[in-house]
């Protein structure tokens, strides 16, 4: 399981709005209606962006065979629930997938943006302060499942997802799948959300994600064996022996209303990409990620493992911020910006007790 997404700085209007058509809920408590809505956030590709360092470099072709101009059709990933939890530990169903089975509780993510891809009806949630929302993938099993369909181009040759294998020569593409350890991952709200019986109309509460640099594909090589991890990527039982997919999680950002937070990508070291979500009329920072980037026929030794979400973005007050990436599934630190800038710079990190440099490009 992941480490918690904290969501810093929800305008204290939007906690307050978070209350609903007072009704009554199953145990006979006030509640209020709430639609939990899961959106791809706009701007983001499904081609992964080209290295803004790696133009005009003279390469070999097949050096080092990886990528992440993979062109996605589509994504489809299993969510079977959506609840809140409260600050006294009591949960709230928003959404429930209607299927039977895992399997049939896929979703496509690689919808137009702004589109729900759950089309869940508004539930009754009771009155109370939620500090965390659950998004559960799978019941009754270790590990989960999505599908994956779209084309890499390495060395100049277009490879295609195939069903029976990992990539092909031969079109057209075909979905494969792509297993992931764990069945939950939990997303923490603050401050948290307020929900009362005082207003009259239902609250959305939407989930959003963002697939830029989701994807990645290599060839078989001994230079790529090394990133093929067993969860996220395409199965290969001997690793160097054929070539694979992986697909970073897709984490959510919490926000109250209709109104898209603005988000902005980074590449940093030429090896990872960053996201960053902040509410359109605030600024106020809600959630970010960090992913791999592979650039083919250059090495990857971005000096941190970027991977996973940010735990927090805290203002210096002089025109810098705080950026930790936060705590590993393990517990273990992991890397800490003391000056990030929201533009292209440079600086140093913190990973244990050492500091590292870094060069960090702001994509359009």
């Amino acid at each position: 399981m992941r480490s918690l997404v904290r969501v810093y700085g929800l305008a204290v209007p939007l906690v307050a709005a978070l209350a609903a058509i007072g009704c009554k809920d199953s145990t006979g408590g006030s509640s209020a209606r709430v639609q939990a809505e899961l959106v791809r956030l706009p701007g983001g590709s499904t081609l992964g962006a080209i290295s803004p360092t790696a133009t005009g470099i003279a390469m070999i072709p097949g050096t080092i065979p990886w990528t992440n101009r993979v062109t996605l059709s589509s994504v489809r990933a299993p969510i079977t629930m959506i609840r809140l939890v409260s600050t006294s530990g009591s949960q709230a169903l928003v959404y429930t997938c209607p299927a039977a089975t895992t399997e049939e509780c896929l979703v496509e993510l690689n919808g137009p943006a702004l589109q729900d891809v759950l089309g869940t009806d508004p539930k009754a949630v009771p009155v109370g302060t939620y500090n965390q929302v659950d998004v559960i993938y799978c019941s009754g099993a270790l590990g989960r499942a999505a599908h994956a369909t779209g084309t890499a181009i390495i060395g100049g040759t277009t490879y295609y997802t195939r069903t029976a294998g990992n990539l092909g020569t031969t079109g057209p593409a075909e979905p494969v799948t792509i297993d992931y350890a764990g069945c939950a991952s939990m997303f923490a709200i603050s401050p948290p959300l307020v929900i009362e019986d005082s207003t009259t109309a239902t609250t959305v509460l939407r989930l959003y994600f963002d697939i830029l640099d989701i994807a990645s594909a290599a060839l078989a090589s001994p230079q790529t064996s090394s990133r093929l991890v067993a969860s996220g990527c395409t199965a290969v039982s001997l690793p160097g022996s054929a070539p694979f997919l992986c697909l970073a999680d897709h984490e959510v950002v919490a926000a109250v209303g209709t109104t898209p937070p603005r988000i902005e990508h980074y590449r940093v070291n030429d090896g990872a990409t960053l996201g960053l979500a902040f509410d359109a009329s605030s600024d106020a920072f809600l959630g970010g990620y960090f992913r791999r980037y592979y650039t083919e026929d250059q090495p990857w030794n971005p000096g941190f493992a970027p991977d996973g979400v940010i735990v927090s973005l805290t203002s210096n007050g002089d025109g810098t911020y705080v950026l930790d990436q936060g705590p590993d599934a393990r517990g273990q630190p992991r890397a800490l910006f003391p000056a990030w800038r929201r533009a292209t710079h440079g600086g140093t990190f913190i990973l244990g007790g050492r500091s590292t440099s870094y060069s960090a490009v702001r994509l359009p």
